[in-house]
């Protein structure tokens, strides 16, 4: 059974920039089909992975909602200039400021490696904050052998990358929200079929990035007696404080007027029996993540919202700690194998 770190490395390795995650199914499906009951992919190109329960039980199993969202910022070709450099548009939030001499691939007829140009600092005549029709993308050619390769539209993406810091940390690109669905993977396939309280629906969504709607199309044909939302939030660094955490503090847990309070107080109960370290992030009117919108599909489905801390959100460089991933998979094991509150 793959690690944490190997489930993660295979995720993050697939190109899912928003809008081109029907890509990561063949390869999920490779990966993980020997560990889970069902594996398919809806019109709205979520990737759902169903594990049934197989407790010794005539109970009908609730169904529970376990989500991250598969897709990641990127960028997509708007042009080409006569130089052969190609131009860009971001798809999600991305700092032009990171991108200069930043590493790219281009997912054109074939995978393209390609540099974002620079100025060097001689002849810069300011630090301005670059605008996107400033940022161009060198592949290394002029511009018929750049059309002949590249169309517009072709999505661009940071270049993969996956290294340990020190003190069990990691960094590499795709952290969100690759890193929650890693989480979630390991817990369920962790967890022996005959344990699970639950018929155990993953949901790796599609579409958070640009304003989510993934997750409710999921759900809608799920039907979820209720839904965990796993999604990054922003680690403590310098220049942030409030409404952050401390990487290798645990898992973060949203108090919000978009989650279910019942919901979360269980999963804080479940965290404090099991000694699992946790910190309340207050978000009073919207997590910003994919409960906003479960609460008002069908009926209304009750969620609750955990994270991880995560450095340098949307680039190239995301960080995280491995101790605060294995207390995600922990917490997410004994929320699934405890007794059901709906």
């Amino acid at each position: 059974m793959p690690d944490y770190k190997t489930v993660l490395r295979t995720l993050c390795e697939i190109m899912t920039i928003t809008g081109c995650e029907r890509y990561a199914f063949a390869a999920v499906r490779e990966n993980f089909a020997e560990y889970f009951d069902e594996i398919t992919m809806d019109n709205a190109r979520n990737i759902i992975l169903v594990k049934k329960s197989q407790r010794p039980t005539r109970d009908i199993k609730p169904k529970i909602m376990l989500d991250a969202h598969m897709d990641e910022v990127g960028m997509i070709v708007s042009g080409i200039t006569d130089e052969g450099l190609l131009r860009v548009t971001p798809i999600g939030g991305i700092d032009t400021k990171i991108l200069p001499a930043s590493e790219v691939y281009v997912y054109g007829k074939e995978k393209l490696f390609g540099v974002v140009s620079t100025l060097s600092p001689h002849l810069k005549k300011d630090d301005k904050k670059p605008e996107w029709k400033d940022i161009l993308i060198d592949i290394g050619c002029g511009k018929a052998s750049a059309e002949k390769s590249v169309e517009l539209g072709t999505p661009v993406g940071f270049a993969y990358s996956m290294d340990d810091l020190t003190n069990g940390r990691i960094t590499g690109r795709g952290f969100d929200d690759k890193s929650c669905a890693a989480a979630i993977i390991c817990a369920v396939l962790s967890t022996p079929a005959e344990e699970l309280r639950y018929d155990v629906y993953v949901t790796l969504s599609s579409g958070e990035e640009v304003g989510g709607g993934g997750a409710a199309c999921a759900a809608y044909s799920i039907k979820p007696s209720c839904a965990l939302v796993c999604d990054v939030n922003f680690a403590s660094q310098p220049g942030i404080s409030d409404g952050s955490s401390k990487q290798d503090s645990g898992v973060m847990v949203s108090v919000s007027a978009a989650t279910d309070r019942r919901f979360t107080k269980h999963i804080l109960a479940l965290a404090d029996e099991e000694k699992i370290p946790v910190t309340k992030t207050i978000e009073p009117t919207y997590t910003g993540t994919n409960a906003d919108c479960l609460v008002y599909v069908n009926e209304g489905i009750p969620a609750a919202v955990i994270g991880l801390p995560l450095g340098g959100m949307h680039s190239y460089s995301e960080s995280l700690s491995l101790s605060d991933a294995e207390s995600m998979i922990k917490l997410i094991e004994k929320l699934i194998t405890s007794a059901v509150i709906y």
